[in-house]
């Protein structure tokens, strides 16, 4: 029998990873560290705890996942010739919101984290009131008009199949000795340009253009494409606004150094860095309660708290 190989906690790097650190370092160290392997039945209890805990969302993330996976899905019944039809998306993403909330209610996490819906507000007891929840339910909705409305969802209906690029698709390049995740929402060729579409269901926020900055980075290595040639779009769903954003060298290489800065920044924390490795001593605890910012919606206030 072949030996199974050993799944390592390699050193990588994300959008998400750099939030975590600048939010709170011990919320940093539970995420990348402290809950690694908590998914096999022999980890310790603790390891285990912190895992559960970092799969948590909460309904404003549901909400936005919710309709990614169906903008996704509308798209790839484009692609493939079938019918994409508003109120069947609009039946979808309240059905899903419903099973999902079961999921949650019911504890089904409990016995799988990865793929059942364990929500911040069930968790901790909060209580959302019908109003919060309405307005979760025309977050979606209006983010599902929002994009069938968009000038971005006709100009790709106008596309071929042969002309995409990627759809959700999670990949990595380096950048600085380090891998660095992404995951594009779409992007397509059209002539000699490359078109990259960021879905949004939050607010406008300008460090949104670093992001895509970052995906024009990496559309540079992946597909050998010229930084002129690259179109970059944050489509804000819920307010049906589109927001170009242009990749300047300066933009672009402000993006490059946020980057190797951040990157730096967590290696200094690391006690091992060919391995990884690191001790939570190093990773202070932001908030004095959990009452207060950023503790009173992190997911792992019961460790720090309880």
């Amino acid at each position: 029998m072949a030996e199974k190989k050993e799944f390592k906690n390699r050193f990588s790097w994300s959008f998400s990873r750099d939030n975590a650190f600048n939010t709170c370092k011990r919320k940093y160290y539970y995420s990348y560290y402290g809950s690694w392997g908590g998914w096999n039945k022999d980890a310790d209890e603790l390891s285990k705890k912190l895992y559960l805990l970092n799969k948590m969302s909460s309904l404003p993330m549901l909400a936005g996942t919710i309709v990614h996976d169906e903008v996704e899905r509308t798209l790839k019944a484009v692609r493939y010739g079938r019918n994409a039809d508003i109120v069947k998306s609009k039946e979808n993403v309240i059905k899903v919101f419903k099973q999902s909330w079961a999921h949650s209610k019911n504890k089904d996490w409990k016995d799988n984290p990865k793929w059942k819906t364990n929500l911040f507000e069930h968790f901790y007891n909060q209580k959302p009131t019908d109003e919060v929840l309405l307005d979760i339910r025309d977050l979606m909705l209006n983010s599902i008009d929002g994009f069938f409305a968009s000038d971005s969802y006709r100009f790709i209906q106008t596309m071929s199949d042969s002309q995409w690029l990627a759809i959700e698709d999670l990949d990595s390049f380096e950048v600085h000795g380090a891998k660095l995740w992404v995951k594009l929402d779409f992007a397509i060729r059209h002539g000699e340009r490359v078109y990259i579409y960021d879905w949004k269901t939050g607010k406008v926020a300008k460090e949104n253009e670093v992001q895509l900055a970052i995906y024009a980075l990496y559309a540079q290595q992946k597909w050998n494409v010229d930084l002129k040639l690259i179109r970059l779009f944050d489509v804000y769903l819920n307010q049906q606004l589109p927001v170009k954003v242009k990749p300047t060298n300066r933009l672009i290489d402000s993006a490059k150094v946020f980057i190797e800065k951040s990157i730096d920044s967590m290696k200094e924390l690391l006690t091992d860095v060919e391995n990884n490795k690191t001790e939570i001593d190093l990773f202070p605890v932001v908030g004095e309660d959990r009452e207060s910012y950023p503790c009173s919606y992190c997911s792992f206030q019961t460790v720090c708290f309880d």
